[in-house]
């Protein structure tokens, strides 16, 4: 029999790899990285719509070397998120869609000197939910980021293209 009614409260951890390319430069800052996640659903029949604010630390970095700049790295240390998503319901299964902001801290450091920003954006993905039982859930999610001047730099963009396994606990 399934197990048909995703409303509730959720709290979990999530796992998994970040690529970025900024734009005007070669670097493509990339690595794993993993945080947390809370949210709520309320389940419409069919259809499922919910909220969830996540938070991941990154290990995402990029170098080259340069004549003029020396060694130039670019760092993203960690992206918090605000989405909201719509699904269908498919028993215990859950297939989604998401949009929202995000909020990152990227850092450059070239030739002895270094800049730290935060920079925010929007955020479009997929994603499937498993319900294992009625209170644990597990997952797979996929997220495009756009960014707009990176590190304050007018013109200067940053995509983010990130993929996570997820467990979640349903209260």
């Amino acid at each position: 029999q399934p197990i048909s009614d995703w409303t509730g409260f959720y709290l979990g951890a999530q796992a998994g790899y970040g690529t970025s390319d900024i734009d005007n430069f070669d670097l493509e800052p990339d690595g794993a990285l993993g945080g947390v996640h809370a949210g709520y659903l309320y389940d419409l029949g069919q259809w499922v719509v919910g909220g969830e604010l996540d938070y991941d630390w990154a290990n995402m970095k990029d170098s080259f070397s340069d004549i003029e700049f020396g060694n130039v790295e670019a760092k993203i240390d960690n992206i918090a998120r605000a989405k909201a998503l719509v699904g269908y319901d498919l028993g215990d299964g859950l297939l989604y869609g998401t949009v929202g902001a995000f909020r990152a801290e990227p850092s450059i450091s070239a030739g002895g000197d270094s800049a730290d920003d935060t920079d925010n954006g929007w955020l479009a993905g997929i994603g499937y939910k498993h319900k294992f039982t009625e209170n644990w859930i597990g997952g797979v999610e996929a997220l495009y980021h756009s960014g707009v001047d990176f590190l304050g730099v007018d013109g200067l963009d940053t995509d983010i293209t990130t993929i996570t396994a997820r467990i979640s606990y349903k209260f």
